[in-house]
């Protein structure tokens, strides 16, 4: 069995400006499954202080075991809707006769996926309102190339887990650990959280891992027997693609990864829970080279520790939700939110939980952290470590945490803006920290006065095969900028490749007619619609410096056409109409105009070759629509326009006879 191998290929361009201080639900609520509806919760009268009789302790596997793999002869992809049964325990079960609460396996999803979530629970339970894994519109159009990770805490009831797909695909499954009850004090298996992780290693502050390089890492405080297993949290950015495996210093390579690379500048995260080696190291490998960051979360303790009830994880019935911001609507960049797990679950003595955090409808790249509520001033814009890492507006990525507490709970914090998911599985017992800081106030985004403000659903990058959802964001976004297009039709055709270039050409930005990472994030942030150069009356501004053109009524822009007007060289060509010769300088002159003629004809037969449905400005100079519109000035002198938009100019009557025409450089 074989490392899983990432192949797909991001545009990196926006990647690279990232916050490197690191790590699908789409339209609507499609990719993860619970709706955004409240979540119950529990009022008692006095919060507990006992140790449930489920409480476990955790076991480590000495290697990983794979225990599903859809792509082996005798199975099949995963069908939109369907579910696969994995028995931990049992005659079939890799654990056979093992007492089992829970168990944590590193779950991928390998493409081809469509867009949507992926859920965990215990089997012979209800599927529950929660979801481990998303595969979002971008990620999807890889193919076959796409390989999703994430840790995943799963309760355990019948001796199974049952793993649902949304929306189908390949998934492989492997077992880490398990928990098993043990509800008294004991020495082995307990967590040991941290206030904050801690970061243990940074290859930016040395040099760039290589492709088959493996380099040794010192876990502090992990070297004596009373350490059973370490909880770290994992950044790579890729230098190809390829994957990473984590695992004792001087052991064999594992046949199963913990993280991809997509390609080079892409950024992952995941939670890794490995044993050290005699002298507290593990070794980390790269198929494809990069920089790794490693944060060490906490620890498990061995046999060598004292007896506690301190540590002992508490399953819950299934994976539950206990946020959902989509209910409350979206948190904005280096804004967060306090969840109370305390009261919901009804115990006091909570120090950790482990949960499944979300990020969707993400507005802006950057990163999401999980920390104990009242750990960060309230003034914080920022956190030194990530629990999950966003690479592109709209993107829905999950990632697993193992969390300490504080006494009000847990705070997501989002950087670049989002709607926030939390799902737990379990809690660790033991004291909470003390919340040291106030509550942060929400941070909301202010609207510039007298414009359309930021995106309310956010802009993705686009590219062949997104869907038409991902589309349709990017068409109604740009018409609400006041950048026509035909329509939210989910079609990526001519009028809004236009749309997107007279964007780019606008906002300084490359104009490729692509909607890369760049294009989304500036769709998303840009607040006001283009002003006109003059502000007042009606006229057709063309400003030849963007190649851009704007309708203008009462001194506000209403549309903003792509253009493309004259290139400024001299041509000697053949007139097609006398077969004579024609020539001149490919020049668009400047100053204010009027159409004084129009033929609303399809193919009008001018001296340099036909025009669609022109409306003449002077002389031979004429606004007509075209079949190539560059990102350059190209004609020879005429004002530009794809035939959609002349048409659009007929319809509308934008250019009757006598419209003031103003062109300037």
């Amino acid at each position: 069995m074989k490392a899983i191998k990432a192949r797909a290929k991001y545009f990196v361009t926006v990647f690279l400006l990232i916050v490197l201080v690191l790590s699908s639900v789409g339209y609507g609520s499609r990719q993860v499954k619970a709706s955004a509806s409240s979540v119950a919760v529990l009022v008692p009268s006095v919060l507990t202080t006992d140790v449930p009789a489920n409480a476990s302790s955790f076991v480590l596997l000495p290697q990983s075991q794979r225990v599903l793999d859809t792509r082996n002869p005798g199975q099949s992809i995963v069908e939109a809707g369907g579910t696969r049964t994995v028995m931990l325990t049992g005659p079939i079960g890799v654990l056979f006769s093992a007492s089992v609460t829970a168990a944590v396996v590193n779950v991928t999803v390998v493409g081809p996926a469509a867009p949507g979530y992926w859920t965990l629970w215990p089997t012979g339970q209800a599927r529950p309102n929660a979801s481990q894994l998303n595969v979002d519109d971008y990620i999807s159009t890889y193919g076959g190339a796409v390989a999703v990770p994430n840790l995943v805490t799963v309760p355990v009831v019948n001796g199974g887990i049952s793993v649902y797909s949304s929306d189908g695909g390949n998934v492989v499954v492997d077992l880490v650990g398990y928990y098993t009850p043990s509800a008294t004090a004991t020495s082995t298996g307990r967590l040991v959280s941290r206030p904050a992780p801690t970061r243990i290693y940074d290859s930016r502050n040395s040099s760039v891992m290589i492709a088959g390089e493996t380099r040794t890492i010192s876990v502090p405080d992990s070297i004596s027997s009373s350490t059973s297993a370490v909880v770290l949290s994992v950044t790579v950015i890729g230098l190809s693609e390829g994957y990473w495996q984590v695992f004792p210093s001087g052991n064999n390579k594992p046949d199963s990864s913990n993280l991809n690379s997509f390609a080079i500048g892409a950024i992952s995260a995941n939670q890794v829970i490995t044993s050290v080696n005699q002298n507290g190291q593990v070794d980390v490998y790269s198929s494809g080279g990069g920089h790794v960051i490693v944060d060490l979360v906490g620890s498990f303790t061995g046999s060598n520790a004292p007896q506690s009830t301190d540590g002992l994880f508490v399953p819950l019935d299934s994976p539950s939700r206990f946020l959902d911001t989509r209910a409350t609507g979206r948190i904005t960049g280096t804004g967060s939110v306090e969840v109370d797990v305390q009261t919901q679950l009804g115990h006091s003595n909570i120090a950790a939980v482990a949960m499944n955090t979300t990020i969707t409808d993400a507005f802006l790249a950057g990163y999401v952290s999980v920390t104990p509520a009242g750990s960060s001033p309230t003034t914080a814009t920022s956190r030194s470590t990530s629990t999950t890492n966003v690479i592109y507006s709209n993107q829905t990525v999950a990632s697993h945490a193992v969390v300490p507490v504080s006494s009000r709970g847990f705070d997501v914090f989002t950087e670049g803006g989002g709607q926030l998911i939390a799902d737990i599985s379990g809690w660790y017992v033991g004291i909470p920290q003390t919340a040291s800081y106030a509550v942060r106030s929400k941070v909301v985004q202010a609207t510039t006065s007298g414009c359309v403000g930021v995106a309310a659903w956010p802009v993705g990058p686009i590219r062949t095969g997104s869907g038409p959802d991902a589309v349709k964001r990017l068409q109604l976004r740009l018409l609400e900028l006041g950048f026509w297009n035909s329509g939210a039709d989910g079609e990526y055709g001519l009028s809004t490749k236009q749309a997107v270039m007279a964007f780019q050409k606008w906002t300084g930005l490359a104009a490729t007619s692509v909607t890369d990472a760049t294009t989304a994030a500036y769709l998303n942030t840009t607040q006001c619609k283009p002003v006109a150069g003059r502000t007042t009356g009606d006229f057709f501004e063309v400003d030849k410096a963007k190649q851009v053109a704007f309708v203008v009524r009462e001194g506000k822009v209403v549309y903003t056409f792509n253009v493309s007007t004259g290139n400024g060289k001299d041509y000697d060509e053949e007139d097609q109409l006398s077969n004579g010769r024609v020539t001149g300088v490919a020049k668009t002159p400047v100053g204010d105009f009027k159409i004084y003629k129009e033929r609303d004809e399809k193919v009008y037969e001018g001296n340099l070759g036909s025009l669609y449905r022109p409306k003449f400005v002077v002389g031979g100079i004429a606004v007509h629509g075209s079949r190539s519109i560059p990102a350059y000035p190209a004609s020879h002198g005429c004002i530009r326009v794809a035939n959609p938009v002349m048409d659009l100019i007929w319809f509308e009557n934008l250019l009757p006879k006598g419209a003031k025409v103003w062109i300037h450089d």
